[in-house]
């Protein structure tokens, strides 16, 4: 192979390469997180919604509150996904607040 070829194929190699760290790595990066984070609030968003419709005359906003976030530990350990508990807590009040909103229309 002659110099010239085998220089603009490693020249091709290389922008491949650099290509793929630029645009492709960050782009799957943000797609996963993007679909993570899309599981996530649909198990919280479920099991908000069990606890409002199973639990209504057995225990308070506290009480239901408490086995939420139980039953989204063990969901999350099984899932292997892991977030803070203020970052629980704050999905939760969420799913809690779009379920109210949902109620009065």
């Amino acid at each position: 192979m002659s110099d010239v070829i085998f220089m603009i194929l490693r020249l091709a190699v290389f922008i491949a390469v650099l290509s793929v760290a630029r645009y492709a790595i960050p782009w799957i990066r943000e797609n996963t997180d993007i679909a993570k984070n899309q599981v996530l609030m649909d198990i919280v968003t479920a099991a908000v919604q069990y606890a409002e419709q199973t639990i209504t005359g057995q225990g308070t906003g506290a009480e239901k509150k408490a086995i939420v976030t139980e039953f989204l530990r063990h969901q999350l350990a099984e899932k292997n996904l892991s977030i803070s508990e203020e970052q629980l807590n704050a999905l939760i009040e969420s799913a809690v607040y779009a379920l109210n909103l949902a109620k009065k229309q």
